[in-house]
């Protein structure tokens, strides 16, 4: 044994100057890394002055070995010193104590009686001490840290601290008479190397990672070493067999081990990753089931407010028209309920090209942009860094679907910490960004099902509408319009009663027509319409019924629009729909007001291409969030006596011309519904023939004259309004 024991600590010495070098070769080294140093090389000095003592048997050399094995516990306070906070008293006095003890220690070994018991036993109390008390005391300084990372990097160390000075301690037992087998020297090494990753990386999973695996491969050494020294004392020597039968037992043993030892790492080191690592999971197959968006951000923030690691959370998803990003659900404090694409361009772009966005990394690179005197990249940083505040988020999470622009975005932030989420929190949380994607991509082909199923359901009840309704109805009418006649013999007192018949049946006959309307498939129009000339004759039937109901009807045309493919008179059905509902929102008056305009923006596809905006705006009361969030939704109204079918066919109408509608109001601020075209003229195509340049990609999806930062879009709308009419 001692033949073996001075092999393993001359192995043990030159792997500890080993890792000393391989740290000092380091680029960039702070204080911790200095004190890992000092820790390596004075447990290098101690292994190989046993080994030398061991071999020559000198009284200097045991001299040296006691001394060196006084520097151990000694550098050992000092590096693991370096991780709380230099005005912790209890490390400071630690310290302190440490360096008395091993200077009386040290008086010890130059008296003559170095070789006594006593001092033997006083080394070996002092090893035991200090090393202890350290790393209770860097455990106590993990509970009380501020910052979440530094917590469980803490929490990491001092158990991975205590295991290798339970080891290390193992070391000084034949000091004492306790002749025990050179295992600690072995575990000590493997305890070193942990602890240098853990210095050089900042990912938790990283040293998670490199800790099941040395765990592993420490038991498995230890199940091999402990059957082969068994099969050979049973046999009395060892065989080829032997080996063989050990192998296959490791070997069978390998992966139930590898995640009973994985599993077991990380409850004890990990706790919180581990817990939030369940509960992500959780809540990821809880999303796959959810088939709807207010169902799907409902879920999301459930789950996370009860991970108990995030206060504040957001959902922004892109809107129909591409432009911007509306607020689907929130958790905390409500942060802002639109994102226009202007204002968080920089934001955006990051999140495409880079993926998260922490807020505390980009206020680092602000700081190094700003000190570098990289004015543009600062700016942008800076942009970026005012959005992420401005949504309560320290972390943005991008949501991908298969078309090239974002789908949307999550953020988050716990206000309990000051750094963050560290990059393994990330990488678990842009996994939730994922199935939030996949989620999104099932809502959206579960609402192409109902619409499909309730178009299918629609036509055939037109069908039947239509064939046993109105004949009746026609009868009906016929009727009553004969006893209207004057020369036929009704009481006067009656006929008002006719007149109502009348009335009600060609309500009845509007509503089976907007049946068939909503349920008669699409007609593609091949032929291009101009927008403008659909538009005035919009207004020249409209405007009569406008002026009864006291309503300004006022248009403003763009001359460079280029002309769509939709069919006209659906067009102006869509008009006149849209027209009619404002004027019914205002019956003490007001002002309504179409605005035609050109515009460049990309498709789905990210192409560049000229499209047509429509915008009819009205100065009414404005249209409830309640009610707004189902207005395109069949048979949804809010009148006594609508179908509920217009604003569902105009939709229909805009989406089966490729493009695409939406309404923006507050109460009391009226409401703009904008209607989005695609041009009959290929803007790529267009650009060729002229000899001129595409337009560049960052500009895709932004109006010629981006509006002012922070005002809000509806009262822009409301002046404009205004101004026009005056």
């Amino acid at each position: 044994m001692d033949n073996l024991r001075l092999q393993a600590s001359l192995i043990a010495g030159v792997l500890c100057l080993t890792y000393a070098a391989s740290v000092s070769m380091r680029a960039r080294k702070g204080r911790e890394h200095y004190l890992y140093i000092g820790l390596t090389a004075s447990l290098a000095l101690w292994y190989l002055s046993s080994f030398g003592y061991g071999w020559l048997g000198l009284p200097l050399l045991h001299r040296l070995n006691l001394a060196f094995g006084v520097a151990v516990p000694f550098t050992a306070v000092r590096f693991f010193r370096a991780f709380v906070d230099d005005d912790n008293h209890h490390m400071r006095r630690l310290a302190r104590l440490s360096l008395a003890g091993g200077c009386v220690l040290l008086f010890a070994i130059l008296t003559p009686y170095y070789d006594h018991v006593v001092v033997a036993t006083a080394l070996l109390l002092y090893v035991f001490f200090f090393l202890f008390t350290a790393l209770v005391t860097l455990s106590a300084g993990g509970r009380s840290a501020t910052s979440h990372w530094q917590r469980a990097r803490l929490r990491f160390l001092a158990i991975l601290g205590g295991v290798g000075g339970l080891f290390t301690l193992l070391e000084y037992l034949p000091m004492v008479g306790l002749n025990v087998p050179p295992v600690g020297t072995v575990l000590v090494l493997i305890f070193l190397y942990v602890l240098s990753q853990s210095l050089f990386r900042y990912r938790l999973i990283d040293v998670y990672e490199v800790s099941a695996r040395l765990g592993v491969l420490t038991v498995l050494s230890f199940i091999l070493g402990g059957l082969l020294w068994g099969l050979s004392k049973l046999s009395g020597q060892l065989f080829f067999l032997h080996t063989v039968a050990a192998t296959v037992v490791v070997m069978l043993l390998f992966d139930p081990l590898r995640d009973k030892v994985r599993a077991w790492i990380t409850q004890v080191g990990f706790r919180e990753r581990y817990d939030l690592d369940l509960q992500l999971k959780a809540l990821r197959r809880r999303l796959a089931h959810a088939l709807e968006v207010p169902e799907l951000s409902a879920r999301l923030m459930e789950g996370l407010e009860h991970t108990r690691r995030f206060t504040d959370a957001g959902l922004y998803l892109a809107d129909p028209d591409l432009t911007s990003y509306s607020l689907a659900g929130h958790l905390g404090p409500t942060p802002p309920e639109r994102l226009e694409l202007g204002p968080a361009r920089p934001l955006l772009d990051r999140l495409s090209s880079r993926g998260s966005v922490a807020l505390d990394v980009t206020n680092r690179e602000l700081k190094e942009a700003s000190q570098r005197g990289e004015r543009r990249e600062a700016e942008t940083l800076y942009d970026v860094v005012h959005t992420m505040e401005a949504m309560h988020a320290t972390l943005c999470v991008p949501i991908r679907s298969d078309d090239p622009m974002l789908a949307g975005f999550l953020c988050l932030r716990d206000e309990h910490t000051h750094d963050g989420f560290t990059p393994d929190e990330v990488e678990m949380i842009e996994a939730l960004g994922g199935q939030i994607a996949v989620s999104l991509e099932n809502s959206r082909l579960f609402s192409r099902m109902k619409d499909r199923d309730r178009l299918a359901a629609l036509g055939e009840m037109s069908a039947g509408l239509a064939h046993e309704i109105r004949n009746p109805l026609g009868a009906i009418k016929a009727s009553a319009q004969y006893l209207t006649e004057p020369d036929t013999p009704v009481p006067p007192a009656q006929r008002e009663f006719l007149d109502i018949i009348v009335e009600e049946v060609d309500r009845l006959n509007r509503v089976v027509s907007s049946f068939l309307d909503y349920a008669r498939p699409s007609q593609e129009c091949t032929d291009p319409v101009d927008v403008n000339a659909a538009v005035q004759r919009a207004l020249q039937i409209l405007g009569p019924e406008c002026a009864e109901a006291d309503v300004t009807l006022a248009a403003s045309l763009d001359a460079d629009v280029e002309p769509v493919r939709v069919d006209p008179e659906r067009l102006r059905q869509v008009l006149f729909n849209l027209v009619q509902n404002a004027a019914q929102a205002m019956p003490d008056g007001g002002s309504t007001f179409i605005e035609t305009h050109a515009r460049i923006r990309q498709d789905a596809a990210r192409r560049i291409r000229p499209w047509v905006e429509i915008r009819v705006v009205d100065t009414g009361p404005g249209i409830p969030e309640e009610v707004r969030n189902k207005l395109f939704v069949p048979f949804v109204t809010t009148k006594q006596r609508g179908t509920g079918l217009g604003l569902a066919i105009t939709q229909r109408i805009v989406n089966a011309a490729g493009g695409s509608i939406e309404v923006r109001s507050e109460p009391g601020n009226g409401a703009t519904f904008v209607i989005y075209l695609p041009c009959a003229v290929d803007a790529a195509a267009a650009s060729e023939e002229a000899g001129e340049a595409p337009l560049p990609a960052r500009d895709a999806g932004e109006a010629p004259a981006e509006p002012e930062r922070g005002a809000p879009v509806v009262a822009r709308e409301r002046a404009m309004v205004r101004t026009t009419n005056r």
